[in-house]
């Protein structure tokens, strides 16, 4: 993501800037943001809300243009990668398990790869761990098509139970999975809350496998709008009816 994680060695922290603050294991790199006032619209009413730069400081805050004097209490906003990553200890007095948060999905539309690096497992060892994701369809139409009086969702859920498909192998079971909408004022609409499924899939050659699989519980409107932040294989999974 950053040209500093080249740098880094495994378990580093840096801050390839004064906004984010980033942390290299095993090669995967995840970063917080640390401005996340920046990131959402702040609470309190006001029709022309602006950010402005603070002298001395590197985030900036809102301020309203009605009357240019008063600073307005943002809403929280949750790192990038969803929650801070967690640590606790393990059945090993020596082992400290840490896990990072889920990285997003890397496509902003269709199936793309979500990773999260953990040392959780008996040997304490740092491993990356995959799932497979899908924010929204390709396809599905933005605000800006939709037609006057048209609502619009930050969440929606599939009209009806559908089967994943993964390297022309389907699910045992079908899901109803939930997709991120379109935000009225043009704001970007991402995954606010989700869980991680092992999903069971079975071949034509009656071989059968388990995925990790993310499904969004809520999606929320925000400025922050990356695309993938690395790059990565690209999976042939799609759903079928």
């Amino acid at each position: 993501m950053y040209g500093y994680a080249l740098l880094s060695v495994n378990g580093e922290s840096f801050q390839p800037n004064c906004k984010h603050q980033c942390t290299c294991i095993d090669g995967a790199v995840g970063c917080i943001p640390l401005c996340p006032q920046e990131l959402s619209l702040p609470n309190l009413g006001c029709s022309s809300p602006r950010l402005v730069k603070v002298p001395g400081q590197c985030c900036e805050e809102w301020v309203c243009d009605e009357n240019n004097i008063f600073r307005l209490t943002p809403l929280f906003f949750p790192p990038v990668f969803g929650s801070e990553p967690q640590s606790r200890t393990f059945e090993n007095p020596k082992c400290i398990v840490q896990t990072t948060s889920w990285s997003q999905c890397s496509k902003t539309c269709g199936t793309g790869i979500s990773t999260r690096v953990t040392n959780d497992n008996p040997d304490c060892k740092l491993i990356k761990e995959t799932r497979i994701c899908e924010v929204r369809p390709c396809g599905q139409p933005s605000y800006a098509s939709l037609k006057k009086g048209k609502k619009c969702t930050k969440t929606r859920k599939s009209p009806s139970p559908v089967k994943f498909t993964y390297a022309g192998c389907s699910s045992v079971k079908k899901y109803r999975p939930k997709y991120c909408g379109s935000c009225v004022d043009g704001r970007c609409c991402t995954p606010q809350q989700t869980r991680t499924v092992k999903v069971r899939f079975r071949c034509d050659d009656g071989e059968t496998f388990t995925k990790s699989v993310m499904m969004i519980q809520s999606c929320r409107c925000n400025y922050n709008c990356p695309h993938a932040n690395e790059h990565m294989q690209e999976v042939s999974v799609k759903t079928e009816f």
